[in-house]
């Protein structure tokens, strides 16, 4: 019976918070920026192929399960393009999402700087199973809205700055356009509701390259603001070891929502394979064992000599 109001919960929890952005969740991240700064597409010059999939919260049915298959690359020496296919179910809510990304990459002196833009395309929709539930209060219109399907179109912006291929900056801005395309504009600025915050996800940390001994080290901070979801700070310290074929890395979220991350992967010959385990700090983690995220990703390097790299894919 817990299991089962929980999942309903879940269902109801992703109905009521339709307004919320969409961004999804990767632990991640700090290996393949890509996945949430647009202004990282192809960055580095190469070509890269990533899927990934991640389940939270395992032990109950209907937590978040989502899966991701994206492509980015460099066409020519100013442009990078990409596109991704995202699918992720939260109990009785299915969303898709069809995703372009489209680069600008340039330098300044000792910075390369590349501007970004994604596009994207979400159908969310809930099991029309939902309202036969006697725990459903009859006549629920959003609830029978959300039965329908929702087209939306969203667009985030993003920035991302490589200093003298040590110091990173990152900063991007999802929901920047958001419009439901099945029945016109939503979530545009508003002033009236004391819990509207913009919503930015900033990044930046410093690459320790001692080649001499065979490592690296990347220490670097995140900050999320999005709307109806607390504040969250990400601390993470990166390691690379034996020309990139084992990679390790720790987050600490502070805080009753934060949570602790431990991450590993190897590398070999383009081709890279990452597993991620991270437990919350709050009290619902009794009730489950953690969240579990893998990555594969494989790298065509272009012929002639590479340009300057993103923090997630350097040597």
């Amino acid at each position: 019976m817990k299991k089962a109001l929980f999942t309903l919960i879940l269902g109801l929890a992703a109905t009521l918070t339709s307004k919320a952005q969409e961004a999804a969740t990767y632990t991640q991240y700090q290996l393949f920026p890509v996945l949430y700064n647009p202004g990282v597409t192809g960055f580095s010059g190469s070509h890269e192929f990533i899927l990934n999939a991640r389940k939270s919260q395992t032990g109950f049915s209907g937590t978040p399960v989502s899966y991701t298959a994206m492509y980015h690359g460099s066409i020519g020496d100013k442009l990078g393009l990409g596109g991704a296919i995202f699918s992720e179910k939260i109990g009785d809510m299915t969303s898709t999402k069809v995703q372009g990304n489209y680069a600008f990459r340039f330098r300044l002196q000792k910075a390369q700087v590349g501007i970004g833009l994604t596009t994207e395309f979400i159908n969310k929709r809930v099991n029309s199973e939902l309202l036969s539930n006697p725990l459903v209060q009859a006549g629920d219109q959003s609830l029978e809205d959300q039965v329908g399907g929702q087209q939306i179109f969203d667009a985030t912006a993003g920035i991302h700055v490589l200093y003298d291929e040590r110091l990173f900056v990152a900063l991007a801005l999802p929901n920047t356009v958001r419009t439901r395309l099945d029945q016109g504009v939503i979530d545009g600025p508003q002033v009236t509701a004391p819990n509207d915050r913009s919503n930015y996800f900033f990044h930046f940390g410093y690459i320790v390259n001692r080649p001499a001994q065979g490592f690296s080290v990347i220490p670097s901070l995140a900050l999320r603001n999005y709307r109806d979801v607390p504040f969250q700070v990400d601390l993470n310290v990166q390691g690379r070891f034996l020309e990139d074929k084992l990679v390790a890395a720790v987050t600490m979220r502070p805080g009753t929502s934060g949570l602790a991350g431990l991450m590993i992967g190897t590398m070999l010959k383009g081709a890279q394979i990452v597993y991620s385990y991270d437990i919350a700090f709050g009290p619902f983690q009794q009730y489950h064992t953690g969240s579990h995220e893998l990555t594969l990703s494989y790298v065509i390097k272009p012929k002639a000599k590479r340009a300057v790299t993103a923090p997630g894919d350097y040597q």
